[in-house]
């Protein structure tokens, strides 16, 4: 359900993903329902991350007489205890061709966007090629950063999904000219890597050299298996990395329901002088500094 979790900390039940600590102030709950009658339980599990406003689905485990209106009474339970964490929304990584897809869809979930996970290694020694590379940002990238994802991500997702899951520090890369065109964030974990990058589709560098030399560069923080997932606005990234990838994952959805949305209130006062940025020629204004000193 959360990809990014399965590919860094292993499957949601296994040994290694069970024996990893999570943040103490991460927020998970582990929700069960039996349907009367039945002596089969329906259970699921969501977390929250304490750097997300949002919430995630972990696992949901099917039984062999699951009927659409109990998984929906169970997503129901989930998605209500997100809101007593004071999620904004609930995330989940479904797979398009899942029997589990119609449920959520009957709970209120809704297509965000689509993607596939790719495994990726460095092939071949590209440092000759593309020597400036990928470093890890710092503070200073932030503006940079902030104007590519405003530019390539869609506003629907821009809500649900900010610049960086902040989970850890990510890499960005500059063309020759100074100008940022691509960063990716990264999340590290005991099994593996989870890198989504964000890159301008009109860059001057060979889009599969570049994801190349990325891959490289995260290899040398992380020597762990590395995931790339390529999101279905961006399709000159999937392209790339069909030409590299090991493997790569079906087509999965993206899917939110949401439990609040933004709505514009019309402002019952109106300032005109500070809305048209436009002071009272009759207002004095000086300084604090000035003032003290006077």
């Amino acid at each position: 359900m959360d990809t990014a979790l399965t590919v860094t900390r292993g499957a949601p039940l296994s040994l290694t993903n069970l024996f990893t600590s999570l943040h103490p102030n991460d927020q998970i709950f582990t929700g069960v329902y039996e349907p009367e009658g039945s002596q089969e339980k329906l259970i699921g599990q969501i977390y929250r991350s304490q750097t997300m406003t949002n919430a995630h689905m972990v696992f949901l485990l099917q039984c062999d007489n699951d009927k659409s209106r109990d998984f929906v009474i169970l997503l129901e339970g989930l998605i209500k205890q997100a809101g007593h964490w004071g999620a904004k929304q609930v995330v989940a990584n479904l797979d398009i061709t899942s029997e589990l897809f119609p449920h959520f869809r009957q709970a209120g979930f809704s297509v965000l966007a689509k993607q596939r996970v790719f495994q990726c290694e460095p092939a071949g020694l590209l440092e000759d090629k593309m020597p400036n590379g990928w470093r890890t940002w710092c503070h200073e990238d932030i503006n940079a950063m902030r104007g590519l994802y405003q530019t390539l991500v869609p506003p629907l997702i821009q809500a649900v999904e900010p610049i960086s899951r902040r989970e850890a520090q990510g890499l960005v890369h500059y063309d020759p000219n100074g100008a940022l065109v691509a960063y990716a964030d990264l999340i590290y974990g005991p099994v593996g890597v989870w890198v989504l990058p964000v890159i301008h589709p009109q860059i001057n560098e060979n889009m599969g050299d570049l994801l190349n030399q990325m891959v490289l560069d995260v290899r040398k923080l992380n020597k762990k298996p590395i995931f790339i997932a390529s999101r279905s606005y961006q399709p000159w990234v999937e392209s790339a990395l069909e030409e590299i990838a090991l493997e790569a994952s079906p087509e999965q959805a993206v899917m939110v329901r949401y439990l609040a949305l933004r709505q514009r209130v019309k402002s019952t006062y109106v300032y005109s002088p500070v809305e048209n940025g436009q002071p009272e020629p009759t207002i004095t204004l000086s300084s604090v500094k000035e003032r003290h000193n006077g």
